[in-house]
């Protein structure tokens, strides 16, 4: 019953100056003691209902931090949770707007209108698909990505099951959550990720594949409140 306590629902609220480095701890240590498989992707699945879709990017910035300082002990501790948390997909996803949706500015869609996506597929598509204003910048693309492809890749597993699921969602248009420019930069860093390219590589490759017409703002660079890593 301990154990049960330890992956009740959190508050969904962040602290005007979140401890991000205490709550990456924690995750890490849960991952760590808890018992089993099951029990650590509750944990992050947990954490990640908590924040909701809203604090969605709150639940990625935990996961790169711990990717960019974690030793490789608290790297492999998660990589191994999102081993089973692929294998039994129960991956923690936020929702985003269909990329044929309304702006981001415009009020939040029905249910119809936005998908699920993976971690490493929102900061994708948070790049590449989001309008000027709310876009994430290349910069903080690139160390966001870098940092969770590192954590990932702590597990040769979880890096080839991560790969495979790349694979498979860019071959779904029917989907809606990736628009055709998307899908087709994120097989590029896919495929180069599955054939030993490291994270700065392949998210390069990423970013090299899209189209080069895509409207850069200063608004894009500007840190996001939940998600700015410097």
């Amino acid at each position: 019953m301990a154990r049960r306590a330890e992956i009740e629902p959190l508050s969904a609220e962040l602290m005007a100056e979140p401890r991000w480095a205490q709550a990456a701890q924690a995750l890490v240590d849960g991952c760590i003691d808890l018992p089993s498989d099951d029990e650590r992707v509750a944990l992050l699945a947990v954490v990640c209902d908590s924040l909701g879709d809203e604090l969605y990017p709150a639940f990625l910035r935990l996961l790169a931090l711990i990717g960019r300082l974690g030793n490789h002990a608290a790297r492999a501790a998660v990589a191994q949770a999102l081993v089973h948390a692929l294998r039994t997909g129960r991956l923690p996803s936020g929702r985003r707007s269909a990329w044929g949706a309304e702006a981001s500015s415009a009020p939040p869609p029905a249910y119809g209108h936005t998908r699920s996506l993976g971690p490493l597929e929102y900061l994708c598509a948070w790049h590449a698909q989001a309008d000027a204003a709310h876009a994430l910048g290349v910069e903080q693309f690139h160390v966001a990505a870098h940092s969770l492809m590192n954590l990932i890749a702590s597990s040769d597993d979880a890096r080839k099951l991560y790969c495979d699921k790349l694979l498979a969602d860019v071959d779904d248009p029917i989907a809606g959550a990736l628009s055709r420019p998307t899908r087709h930069a994120l097989r590029e860093l896919a495929l180069a990720w599955a054939a030993g390219a490291d994270a700065l590589d392949a998210s390069t490759r990423f970013v090299n594949a899209l189209p080069p017409s895509r409207e850069a703002s200063l608004a894009s660079r500007i840190a996001q409140p939940a998600y700015a890593l410097r």
